[in-house]
Parts: structure tokens; C-alpha cells; sequence
């Protein structure tokens, strides 16, 4: 995987969560745990990159929420993403969003930075949170950091390096309800 493509992993991790197979590859990977087949990581996360290339400053700093937004509506998903530049009410709320997503079993992309969690220092990173649970954080899409306590997380969940639109920013996604108003 190219090092500025994490975002494009974070909307393969979704997509399988739902069950999409926009790009109809094959999925050769059988995982006991959940008895299902999933793709080979690098293939779509090309495919993806494809026609939703990371976008950040010509690409060089990795894919903006708007962009991962895209792909998802593209494999007909409903998707939205919120952040805010207010460190307490904006972050407490975008934080009751996310767990209520994950609690009806919709995980999100969420921004990290990953110095905060014991990673590089100022490395901006798309993760999946899918579950939330005793104060701990369950994280999808990253190395070797799976588990993080709530409040490690909600330090790591404003990456104060970057531009205001990836301050607690998080990227929704739900299956479109058949017959809704568009």
C-alpha cells in the first residue's frame, strides 16, 4: 500500500463491512472468524485509488474527507463526513455521532494522529472505528493499534497540524434506504 492512501483502505474496510463489491474483484481471502471472503488489500485499494485518488494538496498529504465521502456515495452508500475547529462542543459533538453510527453497527472513518498513540510523530492517519466498548476504542485499518482507551483516542482525534476540515472529522456511511426521497 502507497503511504498516502490509508483513506482509500478506510472506504475498503467500509465497503466490506457492508457487503459492496463495486469493482466486482475477487475476494480470495476466507477469514474463519467471520466466515466470509475478502479482497486482497493492495487490489482495491488501486481500484479505488483509481478514481478517487488522494487529493490533499495534489495528493501529497493523503485524501481529504470529502473525497472518501465520494467514493462511498459511488458504491451507492449514503455518506457524509462532519469536523469542527471547536475543541469542546464541536469534538463532544461530532464524538455522540460516531457512537451512535457505531452502536447501530455503522463504522466510521476517522482521522488520527498517530504521534498521539504512539506512532510517528505528525502522521495524519484514516482509521475505522467499528466498535466502542468499557471506555475502549476499536480500531480498524491501522498497525499493530486496535484497542485505544477513549480518552487516548479523543487526543488523537484533532490532528492540530492539519487544516481545520480535519480537526474531529469524521466520515459517515449507511446503506440508502430503498424507496426514500433522493
Amino acid at each position: 500500500m502507497d503511504w498516502n492512501k490509508c483513506g482509500q483502505a478506510a472506504v475498503a474496510t467500509l465497503l466490506d463491512n457492508h457487503g459492496l463489491d463495486p469493482y466486482s474483484l475477487k475476494k480470495p481471502i476466507y477469514d474463519e472468524k467471520d466466515g466470509r471472503y475478502h479482497w486482497a488489500s493492495g487490489e482495491i485499494i488501486d481500484r479505488i485509488s483509481e478514481k478517487f485518488p488522494p487529493n490533499h494538496l495534489f495528493g501529497l498529504f493523503g485524501t481529504t474527507p470529502g473525497q472518501l465521502a465520494k467514493a462511498l456515495r459511488s458504491a451507492r452508500l449514503e455518506a457524509s463526513w462532519a469536523a469542527s475547529r471547536n475543541e469542546d462542543e464541536g469534538r463532544q459533538k461530532i464524538w455522540k455521532d460516531i457512537k451512535r453510527s457505531v452502536e447501530a453497527s455503522l463504522p466510521v472513518i476517522v482521522i488520527m494522529d498517530m504521534g498521539k498513540l504512539g506512532g510517528r510523530p505528525l502522521t495524519a492517519h484514516w482509521g475505522v472505528v467499528y466498535r466502542i466498548e468499557d471506555s475502549t476504542v476499536h480500531l480498524a485499518n491501522t498497525k499493530n493499534i486496535t484497542m485505544v482507551p477513549e480518552a487516548r483516542f479523543l487526543c488523537a482525534f484533532k490532528c492540530w497540524f492539519m487544516p481545520p476540515r480535519f480537526h474531529h472529522c469524521g466520515v459517515f456511511a449507511r446503506p440508502k434506504i430503498v424507496g426514500a426521497p433522493q
